[in-house]
């Protein structure tokens, strides 16, 4: 890329550029990178005996309503979560893990983990907090331009 970039370019291209290697990454198991990361927080929720439900995917992924319902309905379709009403509240739909969910659980937690390895080869840690800490006040800001709060 060219250093005279502006920043808002570097992002972009960069969220594309690991959007493309996760899809890639789990196109095999017939999930794409969203899906995948999606699954690996609900099992670890899970694990934590912790209930997952759609509203708790939006606001970990920063994805609007409709947008989690199409993917939830794309990962219940193909076999990798159910929705299961709550006995408290029959409008509420816990997220649960399928055995074929369950099956591929393993490899896609070495597969984000060899994805943040590769993505922090030859930072040292100071580079790593400072990028994080850098990036983390870029987010702030582009919330702050649209006008909302960022959790």
């Amino acid at each position: 890329m060219k250093e005279n970039y502006r920043l808002g370019k570097y992002l972009l291209e960069t969220s594309h550029q690991l959007k493309l290697y996760l899809d890639a990454a789990f196109g095999d198991s017939g999930l794409n990178g969203l899906q995948a990361r999606i699954l690996a927080f609900v099992e670890y929720n899970d694990q934590q005996c912790k209930d997952v439900y759609q509203k708790d995917i939006e606001a970990e992924f920063k994805i609007r309503r409709s947008s989690v319902s199409s993917v939830l309905d794309t990962m219940e379709k193909n076999g990798f979560i159910r929705r299961v009403s709550v006995l408290s509240d029959a409008r509420l739909k816990k997220l649960v893990l399928t055995d074929k969910a369950r099956q591929v659980g393993e490899a896609h937690r070495n597969k984000i983990s060899e994805f943040d390895t590769g993505l922090e080869a030859g930072l040292t840690e100071e580079e790593l907090q400072t990028l994080k800490s850098l990036l983390a006040r870029v987010i702030d800001n582009a919330v702050k331009m649209r006008g909302e709060q960022n959790d």
